[in-house]
């Protein structure tokens, strides 16, 4: 009796698998042509980098994106992605405008970048005015959010509140912060209040740092925020060794999400502290596919970290912007909108495009997994998300914990923070006995 109530249980599983398996196969070539009917066989998108960026890895990160989409067939099955890309020099807003609205002219239903933030700032009032997608990758300290921006840097706000929570776990009491652009993330000192650190915070450059660093190791402030420009990092790592300010009492945070790429080797036996974050999720099976995959590409421009291929975190936010861009034509396209329309834009019109708005939310409402984890947004905001916390120990920079929004600073290994490695020394105590 147990043995054939075992066999109908058996029967029904395998019936229920293959129901399943036929309704899931009917939805999937329902989406198939439901998408052939709904979106154009060609779609143009635009993409603005800095002339320093040509043929660099953030503009490989993008082409190999499209490429993937297009080879992959699975969010776009009968739709090409197209390419425009334009190359500006930094600081120069007229020749952008007047490269932005040759893209419009030329049909793009969406501007990537650039990473500029003043030339962003000019491109992304165009394309709010023509209701076209602008889609960045860069951080952007506005509070307000932007009528069709779509940012995959993670929210300033967000950013602030994780290295307040990291400050408030270690218990840093007296802080210096260095900071090299107004747009960088000095605003922490918004933050004293909350982690009742006293800060002391100076603007300094690449001829000027020793002479901030001096003034920090004289007010003997041995807790340091950096927030420097990637390029200057080994000129500063030059000017610490200078002036000896590389021991255990001192401990250094880097801004920068890709601290890993850069040479340690002369601070991993002297004891002096470390720390970073990380948004490139390394460990993430989507991750170790797609690099897989890139490093058997001539021209990959990956970086090499401990002999394990890597990509820079604003190449991986820029392959994650065009899959999130993808998706949202994809579920655009589910919505069975029969009459998505491509149009050619001027910016001696006033004319904008009528579908923008609607693509724009489904960009918005699109939840996907990328290099960098889980991209959702709110507002074009990236809300949610996990940095990895680095810390820098006599073999090299591992990861000894995470930061989420939701949850705050979680530590797998608590005593990377207090170990400070100084050498073993036995001290031998002699006495004499007096008679």
């Amino acid at each position: 009796m147990t043995r054939k109530k075992r066999e109908n249980i058996i029967k029904k599983y395998i019936i229920d698998q293959s129901t399943l398996k036929r309704v899931c196969f009917s939805y999937i070539m329902f989406s198939i042509v439901i998408i052939a009917n709904a979106l154009p066989p060609v779609i143009r998108v635009g993409a603005i980098f800095t002339e320093d960026e040509r043929e660099s890895s953030i503009e490989s990160a993008f082409k190999y994106a499209i490429y993937r989409i297009n080879k992959e067939k699975t969010l776009l099955p009968n739709t090409q992605l197209v390419y425009d890309i334009e190359y500006v020099p930094r600081d120069d807003s007229f020749r952008t405008t007047k490269k932005v609205c040759r893209q419009l002219e030329a049909g793009v239903q969406a501007i990537f970048g650039p990473t500029d933030t003043l030339l962003a700032g000019h491109v992304q009032s165009i394309c709010e005015a023509y209701d076209i997608p602008h889609i960045e990758v860069r951080i952007d300290l506005e509070y307000n959010s932007k009528e069709f921006s779509i940012n995959l840097y993670p929210s300033h706000t967000l950013l602030t509140l994780a290295y307040r929570d990291i400050m408030v776990y270690l218990n840093w009491t007296k802080v210096a912060i260095i900071y090299e652009e107004d747009y960088g993330l000095f605003n922490l000192m918004h933050s004293s209040t909350e982690t009742k650190a006293e800060m002391y915070i100076r603007q300094a450059s690449p001829e000027s740092y020793r002479q901030v660093l001096r003034a920090i190791r004289q007010k003997e402030i041995y807790k340091i925020i950096v927030d420097t420009s990637p390029s200057h990092i080994k000129t500063f790592f030059r000017s610490i060794l200078q002036l000896q300010m590389n021991d255990h009492r001192y401990h250094y945070m880097f801004t920068t999400f890709d601290l890993e790429t850069y040479d340690l080797e002369d601070f991993r036996y002297n004891s002096v502290n470390i720390t970073a974050f990380r948004l490139v999720d390394v460990d993430s099976k989507r991750y170790l596919e797609v690099i897989d995959q890139m490093q058997k590409l001539q021209h990959n421009r990956l970086e090499n970290v401990n002999g394990i291929p890597y990509i820079q975190t604003e190449s991986a936010l820029m392959f994650d912007s065009v899959y999130a861009f993808a998706y949202g034509l994809h579920f655009l396209s589910l919505d069975n909108r029969p009459n998505f329309s491509i149009k050619n834009l001027s910016c001696t019109s006033d004319r904008t495009w009528d579908d923008g708005i609607s693509l724009y939310n489904q960009i918005n409402a699109a939840i996907t997994d990328g290099l960098t984890g889980n991209v959702n947004f709110v507002e074009g905001r990236r809300n949610k998300f996990k940095l990895d916390i680095l810390k820098l120990k006599q073999e090299k920079i591992q990861k000894v914990g995470y930061w989420q929004p939701d949850g705050g600073v979680n530590i797998s290994d608590p005593t990377a923070f207090y170990d400070s490695n100084i050498a073993n020394i036995t001290l031998v105590v002699m006495t004499r006995e007096v008679r």
